[in-house]
């Protein structure tokens, strides 16, 4: 028995259905004009139409790479448990300017990341506990998570 794909072919969107359909994308949460691009291309918009949809989306603030890059990074930190590494190479890879970049680090209140990191160091060491390598394995979980080697070692 063969197996069609349920999804049919879409014939390409007007602009303006287009436009309702990223202002959707945007509006559900924080996107980074990388995707935006990318979300264009998927709905088959290029060319001028494409710029049009994008420069109406940034002009209405559906989307604004600082307040994305904000919001990831703070995001990233306080439910992933991600180090400042981390979210700087996970922003670079969205295109992300190095001046936003640094201004979403910043915005990371420094007392919560300390914190933070010394909570993820006691639970690792645990977790570690009565292995001869609890302390180097901890170290390289902490360091692959995205923190910062001087400070792992100094609280480790």
């Amino acid at each position: 028995m063969a197996f069609s794909s349920s999804r049919r072919p879409e014939k390409p969107l007007s602009p303006d259905a287009a436009l309702a359909r990223l202002e959707h994308f945007c509006a559900y949460r924080e996107r980074c004009p990388k995707e935006v691009r990318t979300k264009l291309t998927e709905l088959g918009v290029r060319g001028t139409d494409a710029e049009q949809i994008f420069e109406v989306l940034r002009e209405d603030g559906f989307f604004d790479e600082e307040r994305f890059a904000i919001a990831y990074a703070g995001g990233k930190f306080r439910m992933n448990h991600w180090g400042r590494i981390r979210i700087r190479q996970e922003l670079r890879m969205r295109d992300i300017s190095p001046a936003i970049i640094q201004k979403a680090l910043d915005a990371i209140d420094e007392g919560a990341y300390l914190e933070t990191l010394k909570q993820l160091l006691e639970k690792k060491y645990r977790q570690y506990n009565g292995d001869d390598q609890a302390r180097e394995k901890t170290a390289a979980s902490l360091i692959r998570a995205g923190f910062e080697q001087e400070l792992v070692f100094r609280y480790l």
